[in-house]
């Protein structure tokens, strides 16, 4: 069974089989013409030898067929649907092109009623005349021509073979030839024009693949050259928001104003606000309103605005033209009159918080870009990052000021025995020289210079009694931290009756070395001093009951930019591996000791955005090391700092 053509293939044959009826019925009409003017011309040649009644008769069928192929062609070219019903136009064509042949074919009669060879020849020429004549207009569908050519010299030809006389054979052979001549030549001539055809289609289709490549390859270019445009603005926008929110030194909320700033430039819209959304409130947290229409702290009806459609859907958001729609009807631009909009929803912890948006009053001239859309997205989840990360911070403020303060409790309950003895020692002061006062009124003539002295001793041990239990509050209240600019002497100064208080305590001598001039520090006092007393309190316990020198000293100068405060002792030491992991929380050489003193000793130093490290000594004993932040010039604290180190300090 033959192999059923493919459906390309098929579809390229209809097409060339199209072309051939098309300049079939486009060289049809040339033919037909030139046959209406041969045959009168031959009925007018063999008027006077041939009965008339014969000739009209085979003329009046010779023109019909000719006006049928002649009407053919006109409706063939005011057809409808010029890709329809093709294979029918050729049939209906080639049917015309036979009735013509046969009535040619009735030259035979004419040929037997002819009264001289003369007649015979004029009317064969006649006749092969038209037969060549139809190889040039009725070839380029091969079946037409067949079905013309061999009807309309086959009669003929076999009259003149049939006949008796010599040259009349002769004639019928050479018609024989000559219909073989007009065959082969139709043949080769339908042969060439379906190649040609068929080659000018493959140039057509070749041509059409071409233009659709190069559009292709345009419209790739196009796009490639979009995407490529799309990158640089995409990149462009990433640097300009990460060069908003990097800046060294920044605390969060000036970070989010830059943003702002950053987005509404971006954008070309003049307002960009962070509200939070709690039930119908909105609430403006921050903006950037050159206007000073909108300022933080500003309520609204969550319904007044734009963003309660920003809280239905995850995808970003935005319009240019809000009067241009039905927009106009929303309450927000009835109020607000509010035409270009650029919305995303802000999300902290998984909860949605608020909005971040920009606006204008003023209509945008060009549609926001996807890489606007990714844009807002991204600041979105930087805020909402940001604040998530301030909540963590708050938290670990909260937290690390309770475990100081615990700390600390803890640190004066192991000193009670120690605080007790110090505190009686003016009271017992205070109580004999009440007693020695006392005396000294029930003895008569008693001197008033003498009660003086006395009165002033009792008064001086009262403010060192008082002293000391104010430095005792101060170290056991419970605060958020407070970071001023001080100087070194002052947190030294204020801890200073606790260091004798250890130094008597364990007979241990404590010197302190501090340079002079040195800047204002930034730090929280009262941490910073648990930090000193901490380090002091581990130094003592390593020089424990040592035979060697039993020094502590307390030093401080200046390194570069930084206050390096130290506090070395001249116990045993302790061996590398293990003065690598000191810091480390529960890592502990006491056997009572729970290894959190020195941890969080380093988590306070980490919080004033500087690091504490242990050092072993030339000679015997480790020498602890932290440094403070100088403080600005005019002393004020430099709170974006310390909320960046707070920060690295939790997250890091």
């Amino acid at each position: 069974m033959p192999a059923r053509p493919e459906p390309a293939a098929d579809s390229f044959a209809q097409t060339v089989y199209r072309e051939q009826v098309r300049l079939l019925y486009a060289q049809a009409p040339l033919g037909a013409v030139a046959s209406l003017l041969v045959a009168p011309l031959l009925v007018l040649v063999a008027w006077n030898a041939l009965p008339h009644p014969v000739l009209v008769i085979w003329l009046i069928l010779l023109e019909t067929t000719l006006l049928i192929r002649l009407g053919l062609t006109i409706a063939y070219q005011r057809r409808r649907e010029p890709e329809a019903a093709v294979e029918r136009w050729a049939d209906l064509y080639t049917s015309a092109c036979a009735a013509s042949g046969v009535c040619w074919g009735g030259c035979a009669l004419l040929l037997a009623l002819s009264p001289s060879l003369v007649y015979d020849t004029f009317i064969a020429l006649m006749l092969g005349g038209v037969l060549m004549g139809g190889v040039f207009t009725l070839t380029p569908v091969l079946k037409t021509y067949v079905a013309y050519a061999l009807p309309l010299a086959l009669p003929s030809v076999l009259w003149l073979l049939l006949h008796g006389d010599l040259l009349r054979a002769i004639m019928g052979i050479t018609g024989v030839f000559y219909i073989l001549l007009a065959l082969v030549t139709a043949y080769r001539y339908n042969d060439a024009l379906i190649r040609s055809l068929r080659l000018a289609h493959e140039k057509s289709e070749l041509a059409r693949s071409c233009i659709a490549a190069k559009q292709q390859v345009e419209q790739s270019h196009r796009q490639l050259a979009e995407q490529q445009a799309a990158l640089i603005d995409s990149i462009s926008a990433m640097r300009t928001l990460y060069a908003a929110i990097s800046i060294p030194r920044r605390h969060a909320d000036e970070q989010i104003q830059a943003m702002l700033a950053m987005g509404c430039q971006r954008f070309g819209l003049r307002i960009g606000i962070l509200a939070q959304v709690q039930g119908e409130r909105y609430e403006i947290v921050q903006t950037l309103a050159p206007g000073g229409e909108i300022t933080q702290g500003d309520t609204f009806a969550l319904g007044d605005t734009y963003c309660r459609d920003t809280l239905r859907t995850q995808a970003p958001l935005g319009f240019e033209h809000a009067s241009a729609d039905e927009r106009r009807r929303h309450p927000c631009y009835r109020k607000f009159r509010l035409e270009a909009y650029a919305r995303r929803a802000v999300r902290v912890g998984g909860q949605v918080y608020g909005t971040l948006n920009f606006s204008a009053t003023e209509p945008r001239s060009t549609p926001f870009t996807a890489v606007d859309r990714e844009l807002i997205q991204l600041m979105a989840q930087w805020v909402g990052g940001t604040l998530e990360q301030q909540r963590m911070i708050a938290n670990a403020q909260r937290q690390q000021a309770l475990l100081a303060h615990t700390s600390r409790l803890n640190t004066l309950g192991e000193m009670a025995s120690s605080l007790v003895h110090e505190i009686n020692q003016p009271v017992t002061a205070m109580t004999l020289y009440a007693e020695a006062g006392l005396a000294q009124l029930q003895t008569s003539g008693a001197e008033t210079a003498g009660l003086r002295e006395t009165l002033e001793k009792i008064a001086a041990q009262s403010v060192r009694a008082h002293t000391i239990i104010q430095h005792i509050r101060h170290f056991a209240r419970h605060s958020a931290p407070q970071y001023t600019a001080l100087s070194t002497e002052e947190l030294l100064g204020d801890i200073t009756d606790f260091l004798k208080l250890e130094a008597r305590r364990h007979q241990i001598r404590i010197r302190q070395k501090i340079a002079p001039n040195l800047p204002l520090v930034l730090a929280d006092a009262l941490q910073i001093q648990q930090v000193i007393l901490n380090l002091v309190r581990n130094a003592v316990d390593a020089i424990g009951d040592s035979d060697g020198m039993r020094m502590i000293t307390v030093a401080a100068q200046q390194t570069e930019e930084v206050v390096e405060i130290t506090v070395q002792d001249t116990g045993p030491g302790l061996a590398p591996d293990i003065l690598g992991q000191l810091l480390h929380p529960f890592f502990t050489t006491k056997p009572d000791g729970l290894g959190l003193g020195l941890s969080i000793s380093q988590s306070i130093v980490e919080a004033h955005g500087s690091r504490l490290w242990a050092t072993a000594n030339p000679g015997p004993g480790v020498t602890f090391h932290f440094t403070l932040p100088i403080a600005q010039d005019d002393g004020r604290s430099d709170r974006r700092s310390l909320d960046l180190a707070t920060s690295q300090a939790v997250t890091g």
